[in-house]
């Protein structure tokens, strides 16, 4: 057969093909329009099963008007039920609603494919169990996981482990039935809601520094990534899913870039955010390369920023060196902190507050690279330009041993080794993300 028979023969078989749509499919019941150039059927497949039938007669005047003159177009409607003894099972699966036309040989139509899946499965997931499975996802979403799939829980402290137990989320969020459930749509409004407001800050945020010279290093008023910050915001909803009570503390913030971000996050939890720094810029530390003052953002300028570009009303700011700050005043019980803070002296400050830390909480910094994290340890050496030591030590002397893992750019995370509540593989939050509509 030549390439212009194959294609007459082609253009044959789609004009043959039933025309149709699934106007709605929700709760067993089926209903749209199907027509073809003779008799046409309407067929309910559920995997390699066919579960129902009917022929349209219902009367589909916008159908006709559509397609003038074509024979059965005015009562091309069809409607009907998916059984109930089969809706009821404890299933997912996949459905497709086909039109199948009445002469063997011409071509059918898949209307529409989904997966959908039984109600008993899905009062399964609802009123899911404790699975006792701790994990860096919110605790009801592994457990309503876990009984709906529970292999898919198998291994939630590798990263290969998370990113399966990704691809189940994503499954049951596009899912009709299954997202509905609160327990996957809060779970993905936040994570819908607080990315797209991620991506304005990073897009209308001012992008570079009118007090600094273009060739030094505080130039650029964006430090860090979406990609470094959504960690953060993701795992705040873990540990709030989780029971972990506190406020969460930004140390070291610049012009603002990231507090946009994260103040926004912690208002949709509802959280306290505090903001410690100088408002002035780095205090002196010799031999970190760094020099005294950079990286100033004065009060009134971060408190602009934040009120433009995130939720300044979820914000306490405390303005001043860290020990000073930390000499006459206690900070409130902390669930989370993430700091940008460059210099080892001002980490060794800022560690006062670890003993005001929930002993599942975890810990954020921006000096981090990948090579410090070595099959749960973490490796690195004293520096004045090191902030890690500090707080490695300081929760060895508190009896909470860190471990972590690596996030992205020179973003890292840490939790206690006993106890802590670990934060997830970047690759399987991208997975996540790259889903949400």
């Amino acid at each position: 057969m030549t390439s212009s028979t194959k294609g007459i023969f082609s253009q044959l078989l789609r004009s043959l093909r039933p025309r149709g749509n699934v106007d709605a499919l929700a709760g067993g019941r089926v209903s749209g329009w199907a027509l073809g150039r003779g008799p046409v059927s309407v067929e309910a497949w559920l995997d390699h099963r066919r579960v129902a039938q009917c022929t349209p007669s219902i009367v589909r005047e916008d159908v006709a008007a559509a397609f003038p003159g074509r024979r059965g177009a005015e009562t091309s409607g069809f409607a009907f039920n998916l059984p109930r003894d089969v809706m009821n099972g404890d299933f997912v699966s996949n459905l497709r609603i086909v039109a199948k036309s009445g002469r063997p040989w011409w071509p059918d139509a898949t209307l529409v494919s989904q997966r959908v899946v039984g109600a008993k499965l899905v009062r399964k997931a609802a009123d899911a169990p404790d699975s006792g499975i701790k994990g860096p996802y919110p605790r009801r979403v592994i457990d309503a996981i876990s009984a709906i799939w529970p292999e898919a829980c198998a291994d939630l402290t590798t990263a290969a482990g998370q990113r399966r137990f990704a691809q189940h989320v994503i499954q049951a969020m596009a899912t009709p039935e299954l997202n509905a459930l609160p327990v996957f749509a809060d779970y993905a409004r936040y994570l819908s809601t607080t990315l797209a407001h991620c991506r304005f800050v990073e897009r209308h945020f001012p992008a570079t520094n009118s007090r600094a010279e273009p060739d030094s290093a505080d130039f650029h008023c964006k430090p860090n990534s979406v990609r470094e910050l959504f960690s953060i915001i993701h795992q705040l909803y873990v540990l709030k899913s989780w029971g972990v009570a506190g406020d969460f503390a930004e140390f070291g913030c610049f012009k603002g870039y990231s507090s946009a971000m994260l103040s926004f996050a912690c208002r949709q939890l509802g959280l306290r955010m505090h903001i410690f720094d100088s408002f002035e810029g780095l205090p002196p530390a010799e031999g970190s390369g760094y020099q005294t003052g950079q990286y100033a953002g004065s009060l009134d300028e971060v408190r602009d920023h934040i009120a433009r570009f995130g939720a300044v009303e979820a914000v306490d700011f405390h303005k001043g060196f860290f020990a000073d700050t930390f000499r006459d005043w206690q900070p409130p019980q902390l669930m989370c902190l993430w700091m940008d803070v460059d210099l080892e002296v001002s980490a060794r400050d800022l560690m006062t507050v670890a003993d005001r830390l929930d002993p599942r909480a975890s810990l954020f910094s921006h000096e981090c690279t990948a090579g410090i994290f070595r099959d749960g340890a973490i490796v690195t050496q004293q520096r004045a330009d090191n902030p890690i030591p500090p707080m490695l030590a300081r929760h060895e002397e508190l009896g909470r041993p860190l471990t972590g893992c690596y996030v992205a750019g020179f973003t890292g995370s840490f939790w206690p080794r006993e106890g802590g509540i670990p934060v997830i593989d970047t690759e399987a939050l991208a997975l996540l993300t790259r889903s949400l509509p």
